[in-house]
């Protein structure tokens, strides 16, 4: 975290509230599974979600998470199982939302014009950005 900070970089911690308030995180990062279970939005000043359909772009919204990530948008080997979406239908999920929505799965810098002409804020990836 104090990396981070030193940076300039938001520290967000994925689905552990205990965790990220414990080492004072800008925010929670939440999985789809735990955005369904919530009733109110979590205490924190940032707070996003992985989303695989419409339903959980509207969740985030009507908790007004302040950003969401949508896919997988291609085949993505974190998550063979999982159907791409497409940028057609990424582009269609995504329309009329409150907060930014960044594309994910199977993606790297290469796809950043695509993904913005498609409606989005930008890309999220791990295994293209640590593997260059």
């Amino acid at each position: 975290a104090d990396r981070c900070r030193q940076a300039g970089a938001l520290v967000l911690v994925s689905d552990d509230s205990a965790l990220a308030r414990r080492i004072g995180a800008d925010g929670l990062h939440l999985p789809a599974s735990r955005l369904a279970e919530l009733d109110g939005r979590p205490a924190f000043e940032w707070v996003g979600a992985s989303c695989h359909t419409r339903s959980d772009l509207e969740k985030a919204a009507s908790l007004e998470l302040d950003y969401a990530l949508l896919g997988a948008v291609k085949p993505t080997l974190s998550h063979p199982e999982r159907s791409a979406l497409g940028w057609p239908a990424f582009s269609e999920m995504i329309t009329r939302l409150p907060m930014p929505v960044f594309a994910l799965g199977g993606l790297s810098a290469d796809d950043l014009s695509t993904a913005k002409a498609s409606g989005a804020h930008g890309v999220a990836g791990i295994r293209a950005i640590w593997q260059g």
